[in-house]
């Protein structure tokens, strides 16, 4: 048995006492993320107990020393631990004090147990895969069908960050404190390193152009990045495809479910649809789908901040939440260079997720033509919106 596993079969002990679960009998199967997942050993445990049986996906925290040293302070085991015990608690007791329909509620995978002991973190949740969904290829663009929900859903998720600030200004802000941490300047080679490689890949007819936009900003300010201009939520952070699961339901309807909250952050909403947009869509979907899903987002955030009693054109009326956007928008190119080699690598040439793992892990080796094309169809839409 594997040391990751030995730590895991504590969390179920007590877990099936909690349950009360009769003569159990635990069968624990690691599993490959396929080289989407950095951070932790992942597995699927199956405890049957008489005639039923429990499905659950547990997540063990892989990374060592290395690691933990080179982002001093950041919390991202404790912060997806507090979003299932303390934050998720609160929001769902948001959601039934306004009565929200049950089919317009934020619902987050059931958290069965969590420990935030130092280099023994682990969570417990449902397995989402034994009911039916699962993760989008990341190496296709979404189609709109799905966009559309996962935009949904990051949009509930923020309006529930807005309503929590509203009626309790005291708790969010100190719950937000708990989520920063200090970015190391020594880190800013990894992130050169990175860029660097990117603009390698550009079309050299336009390389000058990028390099000279890349050195006008701020890149590797991250904290500036993700200071709010309007309006300040609890953001996801890291919203790609492969935090998000999704299944199509017998009606043919679409659902998807936010993953993985080890990178919440206070920050502007903005942050995760740059995310989700430069990291999970081409320029085929972009051409017939950008404004449009922009609105999307607005509408579906107006109106879940209605169903939990706000105003939107009094908290956060378009005009500003254009102006957000647009202010935010040159982070989308950086933010592609950065995200969609790892994105977009095979899982041989994905960062190992051990001890030994750091940063400069994560400067991979990716020449995909779908990295070449991705990067300069991004180029090509910050070009023609006049920013490169």
């Amino acid at each position: 048995m594997s040391e990751h596993e030995q730590i895991l079969i504590e969390l179920l002990n007590k877990i099936v006492a909690e349950q009360a679960l009769v003569a159990p009998q635990v069968k624990i199967q690691p599993i490959s993320s396929g080289g989407a997942n950095f951070t932790t050993q992942l597995f699927q445990v199956t405890i049957s107990h008489g005639d039923d049986e429990l499905k659950l996906f547990a997540k063990v925290a892989a990374v060592g020393e290395k690691f933990r040293q080179e982002l001093p302070g950041f919390r991202m085991f404790e912060a997806e631990n507090d979003f299932y015990t303390k934050l998720i608690k609160f929001y769902e007791n948001l959601q039934e004090k306004h009565n929200v329909p049950q089919d317009k509620r934020f619902v987050a995978p059931k958290c069965y147990g969590c420990s935030s002991k130092l280099y023994e973190e682990v969570i417990v949740l449902e397995d989402l895969s034994a009911q039916g969904f699962t993760v989008y290829d990341r190496m296709k663009s979404v189609d709109w069908d799905y966009a559309s929900k996962a935009v949904e859903e990051i949009a509930k998720f923020h309006a529930l960050s807005v309503a929590f600030e509203k009626e309790n200004t005291e708790e969010f802000n100190k719950y937000v404190e708990t989520l920063t941490f200090s970015w190391d300047t020594e880190n800013t080679e990894y992130f050169n390193d990175i860029i660097d490689k990117g603009i390698n890949m550009v079309k050299e007819e336009k390389r000058s152009r990028v390099e000279a936009f890349i050195a006008s900003i701020e890149m590797v300010d991250y904290d500036d990045i993700l200071k709010p201009v309007k309006l300040k939520v609890l953001t996801h952070c890291d919203y790609r495809v492969s935090n998000q699961m999704y299944r199509v339901n017998a009606d043919g309807g679409m659902e998807v479910k936010i993953i993985d909250y080890q990178t919440i952050r206070g920050a502007s909403p903005a942050v995760d649809l740059l995310y989700f947009i430069f990291s999970g869509t081409d320029k085929k979907f972009r051409d017939q789908y950008y404004e449009q899903l922009l609105d999307h987002y607005y509408k579906e955030l107006s109106l879940a901040m209605k169903r939990l009693a706000l105003n939107p054109d009094e908290i956060y009326p378009r005009e500003d939440f254009d102006f957000e956007y647009n202010s935010k928008l040159p982070f989308g190119l950086t933010l592609a260079m950065t995200m969609l080699p790892l994105i977009t690598v095979d899982e041989e040439n994905a960062p190992k997720v051990d001890k030994d793992l750091g940063l400069h892990s994560f400067v991979v080796n990716n020449t995909s033509d779908i990295l070449r094309d991705r990067i300069n169809e991004v180029v090509d839409d910050f070009i023609r919106w006049g920013l490169v």
